[in-house]
C-alpha cells in the first residue's frame, strides 16, 4: 500500500522503530482518506539550516519551519478519482516530505510528547498535504485538524 523512500540528511540517527511508527502513521492517512492504490512517498529528516533554506526558496519565508510537503499532484483533493483512475503507473507518486528533525525534538519537548509522536503527527499533517488539504483559511484549517485528531487517535 504504501512505499516509502527514506533520506536523512540530518546528524541526528532515527531508530528503525521510529521509522516503523511513522510509516504506519502514514498507512493511517492514506486508510482514512480511502486511497486504495499502492503509494509512494519520498521522506527527508533534514536539519534546521536545510529547512530554512528550503522554506525561503519554496515558500518565501526565511525561517526554520518543522516540516514542507511538495505534492506531486496540484489538486489531488479534487481530481482524486480522474487521479487514481488514469495513473497508469504504480505505485501512485505523491510527493515529497521534508521534515526537520531539530524542530521536531523542539516541538516534542514543548507539547509534551514523545519525538516518535511528534514525527507520527507532522508525518499523517504531510501526508495530508500531499492529498491536497491546506490550512490557509479557518475552516481548512478546522477540518484538516479535525482529520489528524481521528488519524492520531486524540479526543
Amino acid at each position: 500500500m504504501l512505499v516509502v523512500a527514506y533520506d536523512n540528511r540530518s546528524d541526528v540517527e532515527i531508530d528503525e522503530s521510529i521509522l516503523e511508527e511513522i510509516e504506519d502513521a502514514m498507512k493511517r492517512t492514506l486508510l482514512h482518506q480511502e486511497i486504495g492504490v499502492e503509494c509512494e512517498i519520498s521522506f527527508s529528516f533534514v536539519n534546521a539550516e536545510e529547512i530554512k533554506e528550503l522554506n525561503a526558496n519554496y515558500r518565501g519565508k526565511n525561517v526554520v519551519t518543522d516540516v514542507l510537503s511538495f505534492p506531486m499532484h496540484e489538486d489531488f483533493l479534487y481530481d482524486r478519482m480522474m487521479i487514481l483512475k488514469d495513473n497508469p503507473h504504480l505505485p501512485l507518486l505523491l510527493g515529497d516530505v521534508v521534515i526537520c528533525i531539530q524542530q521536531a525534538m523542539t516541538q516534542a519537548e514543548e507539547y509534551e510528547n514523545t519525538l516518535t509522536r511528534e514525527l507520527c503527527y507532522l508525518s499523517v499533517h504531510s501526508v495530508l498535504h500531499l492529498l491536497g488539504y491546506d490550512h490557509m483559511e479557518e475552516n481548512e484549517k478546522s477540518a484538516m485538524r479535525s482529520i489528524e485528531k481521528e488519524i492520531m487517535g486524540d479526543d
